[in-house]
């Protein structure tokens, strides 16, 4: 008799074996004629695109078919694949968006343009007719990207203040900028 090595090291006769494949093919088989079209519309309503959803499901119910034939037990297939497709569709907008960081790291920034350079120069033109300390908080934070709490260290107040002060200048330059959006129309 011929036998194979199953999942907890036990070894099962080979007739065992292909019985437990049947099993799990008329499990991954129901379970694809009950759920397939639902698990494809739960990856489109997670931002996957109609091909890339497609895929998704059919990785999770290769992944049910592949856990079953190796002794897995899965109580619900349903909620297994549901599972199983939310985490590939999670998967593949992590891969884009490193891939997405990834590019954006090796092109050259974009040159800014003139209407842009000049949207850039009015509104710090603005932040230096601010309060001392407005002025100071908006640039230390957003000009020099440092946290609110360094801000805070630097200027010698408490952090809520530093956003406190940030936040009452970013709302006076809005006003400002609105003001003169509307002047210059």
């Amino acid at each position: 008799m011929v036998v194979i090595l199953g999942k907890t090291g036990e070894t099962l006769p080979l007739d065992l074996r292909a019985a437990a494949d049947a099993s799990a093919r008329r499990v991954v088989e129901r379970a694809h004629a009950d759920n397939a079209t639902a698990l494809v519309g739960l990856a489109m309503r997670l931002g996957l695109d109609e091909d890339e959803a497609w895929d998704a499901v059919q990785e999770a119910f290769i992944r049910l078919w592949r856990g079953l034939c190796e002794g897995d037990q899965v109580r619900d297939p349903r909620a297994w694949l549901a599972s199983t497709t939310y985490r590939l569709a999670m998967d593949r907008h992590r891969l884009a968006r490193r891939i997405r960081d990834l590019r954006l790291r090796l092109l050259p920034p974009p040159t800014p343009s003139l209407g842009e350079e000049n949207d850039r120069l009015t509104v710090w033109t603005a932040v230096d007719r601010l309060s001392a300390r407005q002025r100071a908080a908006l640039l230390l934070r957003y000009r020099l990207d440092l946290s609110f709490e360094d801000v805070a260290a630097a200027m010698g107040i408490t952090p809520g203040a530093a956003r406190t002060l940030a936040s009452r200048g970013l709302a006076t330059l809005r006003a400002q900028l609105v003001t003169r959006e509307g002047s210059d129309q």
